[in-house]
Order: C-alpha cells, then structure tokens, then sequence
C-alpha cells in the first residue's frame, strides 16, 4: 500500500495576520508620534547652586510642629546631636500671639508636620497662622515622632 506524499509546494505562510500585525503597530506609532507633538516643556528655574554651599541657614526661622493627633508644639532647643526638641503649646492662637509679640509675624516661622497627619489638620493649623498674622509659613514633613513616647 502506497501512502500519499502531501506536496511540499502547498505550504503557505498566512499572509493576512502579518499585515494586521504591520497596520496595528503602524497605527500605534502614528497616533504616539502625534501625541508627542502636542506635548510641552514646563519651564523650571533651577535654584542656584551656590545657595546649598551654605552650612548654615541666613534665616532665623522658628519651628513648630503637629502631631497625628493635632497637637501642637514649638522649638525648644537642641539636644546635643543638633535634633530640635519640641515641647507642647497650650493653646496655638495664644502661642502664636505671643510669638508674634516677641518674634514679629513676618518672620518665617516651619510648621514640622509628623508623617500620617491628617491633612485637614494641617489645613486647621495652617488656617490658625494666617488668623494670627503669620504669613511666611513653610510646612515639611517629619519621618519621626515630633511630641514625646505615645
């Protein structure tokens, strides 16, 4: 019994899933070639690099900071590694008063804000500087605890 060869010649490479392909990825290089037309720059004013040559600030800025629990606190010196010791404020609208009264409220005061504090309580916070007449307020964040052992 003989078996039947298929012919080798009858092998076809499917010819419409390439071009598919080849259409698809043209489409997609034409639409990101167009969308990068429409693209801008932001103009950024780099800081000089000079003013961090500095070891030591030129401003005379106060810190305060605020709790997870919306507790406020002020500077209370430095320990004898250089890290700012906060102590508790009372009342902030009377704090800041009095700050005010000694320091002037157009010095720069930085509000120290410890990591996972509500956003609105810093807002509150900020709300009871501007209240107060402080305008240069500054806000960064703390990684650590700024009040003592919880």
């Amino acid at each position: 019994m003989r078996l039947k060869r298929a012919n080798r010649d009858d092998a076809e490479v499917p010819l419409s899933p390439l071009i598919d392909c080849v259409f698809l990825l043209l489409i997609f290089f034409l639409v990101t070639s167009m969308l990068k037309r429409f693209e801008r720059q932001i103009p950024v004013t780099l800081a000089d690099p000079t003013a961090a040559v500095a070891a030591d600030s030129e401003e005379d800025v106060f810190l305060m900071g605020i709790d997870r629990d919306g507790r406020v606190y002020a500077q209370n010196g430095k320990d004898r590694y250089g890290v700012v010791q906060f102590e508790p404020v009372g009342e902030t609208a009377a704090y800041l008063q009095t700050l005010a009264d000694q320091r002037g409220a157009a010095r720069p005061v930085e509000l120290v804000v410890e990591r996972m504090t509500p956003f609105q309580t810093v807002i509150d916070t900020l709300d009871v500087f501007e209240l107060q007449g402080f305008d240069n307020v500054r806000s960064r964040v703390r990684p650590g605890r700024i009040g003592g052992p919880r």
